[in-house]
């Protein structure tokens, strides 16, 4: 699961989409307006967001309205901050200028 959310928020593109749906829902539509490509190319974005898990549709009336899903983000944070804390508790390695 972790791979393929990075592998979806690795596009700039997705990431912007991610980021307006921070705010809230928006139609697929609204969230095409955003991004200097085609329709096609926005839906074929949002299924692989969906599919990572990132964002949830739902079709009211003709609109199909997608929502963020923060979980998956959070388990990224989790993972860095456990990196992140387990090379503060590394050793650092000695280069030999810094022992002159």
């Amino acid at each position: 699961m972790l791979d393929d959310v990075l592998v979806a928020i690795a596009d700039p593109g997705r990431r912007v989409l991610v980021a307006r749906l921070a705010h809230g829902p928006a139609t697929a539509g609204q969230l095409a307006g955003l991004l200097p490509m085609s329709r096609p190319a926005v839906s074929q974005h949002l299924r692989l967001l969906r599919e990572a898990g990132l964002i949830r549709a739902t079709q009211i009336g003709r609109h199909h309205w997608q929502e963020l899903d923060p979980d998956p983000l959070l388990h990224i944070g989790e993972w860095i901050d456990a990196i992140t804390a387990r090379h503060r508790k590394a050793p650092a390695l000695v280069h030999e200028e810094d022992q002159l």
